[in-house]
This record gives structure tokens, C-alpha cells and sequence, in this order.
């Protein structure tokens, strides 16, 4: 967006909305032509959003990003895998004293060997956490096994 930056107004009509829920035109006390110009233009940006009730409107979560207020909700679980995916297989394999080769994941999984990398890569390392580490036995295949990080997601 070419502009940005809040007036005075539109700042003080999106805190309005944000303590209150829902904003109807009764509450605010801008007047006129005033009022019109700041709620056409904070509905165009996407900040407020016009209910059924052509004098109601609610914040967007861009309303509330705009005026500094985190909308995202708080997860008490993050981190935590569902039981029975196919990505707590993978965890449950890896997380084995002795670890799994990528043919066993693939043979489990049903995944191909770009698909078990990649999950090492994003899933396990970048979005969970996890340590990683794997050796290669004289004669064997790769064996990779979880070394840390495992107790935050199980």
C-alpha cells in the first residue's frame, strides 16, 4: 500500500472497535462528512469490516496488526504432534535408540525419498526444532536418528 500511516482518527476509531468488538456508528464521535471519510477508507484498507447491519462494523485482524495488537491466537500445544500421522511415525522411527534408514520411513510411510529428506529439512529441523544427526556404518545405509529437542513435541 502507497500509504500506510494512520491519521489520528482512523487510529483512535480502529482502538474503539478493538476494545468494544463491535463499532456502531452511535458510538463514535466523529460526526458528518468526518466520520464517512475515515470509515470508507479504513473498509477500502481492509482494517474494518461492515456487518450486516449497515451501522455495525468489526476489526479485521489487519485493523488490529495496524494499530500494534496481535490477533494470533495462543496455541497451549504448539509443537505437539497428533497420534496416528504419518509424521509421528517418522518421529516415532527416529526417535529409536537405534534410528531408521530413509528405506524404512519410505517403507512405512509410503513416502518417496524427496519426501523423507524434505521432512527431516522443514518439518522436523526448521518448524519443530529438532536435532538431527546421523551416521553412516561401514557397508550400511545412512542411519538418522533424533538427538534433541524430542520431550517439546511428544
Amino acid at each position: 500500500m502507497k500509504n500506510d500511516k494512520l491519521t489520528p482518527s482512523q487510529e483512535s476509531v480502529l482502538k474503539q472497535a478493538a476494545k468494544t468488538g463491535t463499532l456502531n456508528l452511535s458510538e463514535l464521535s466523529i460526526k458528518g462528512g468526518a466520520r464517512k471519510k475515515v470509515l470508507d477508507s479504513l473498509t477500502s484498507r481492509g482494517f474494518l469490516i461492515v456487518l450486516k447491519d449497515p451501522d455495525a462494523y468489526d476489526i479485521s485482524p489487519q485493523g488490529k496488526a495496524a494499530i500494534g495488537l496481535d490477533d494470533k491466537p495462543v496455541s497451549k500445544d504448539k509443537g505437539k504432534i497428533r497420534t496416528g500421522t504419518k509424521l509421528h511415525t517418522v518421529i516415532e522411527l527416529l526417535a529409536r535408540p537405534e534410528g531408521a534408514a530413509i528405506a524404512d520411513i519410505m517403507e512405512q510411510t509410503g513416502w518417496q525419498k524427496h519426501t523423507v529428506r524434505g521432512t527431516f529439512a522443514g518439518a522436523l529441523k526448521k518448524r519443530l526444532g529438532l536435532t538431527i544427526e546421523s551416521e553412516k556404518p561401514e557397508g550400511q545405509d545412512r542411519i538418522y536418528r533424533i538427538t534433541a529437542g524430542l520431550e517439546a513435541v511428544l
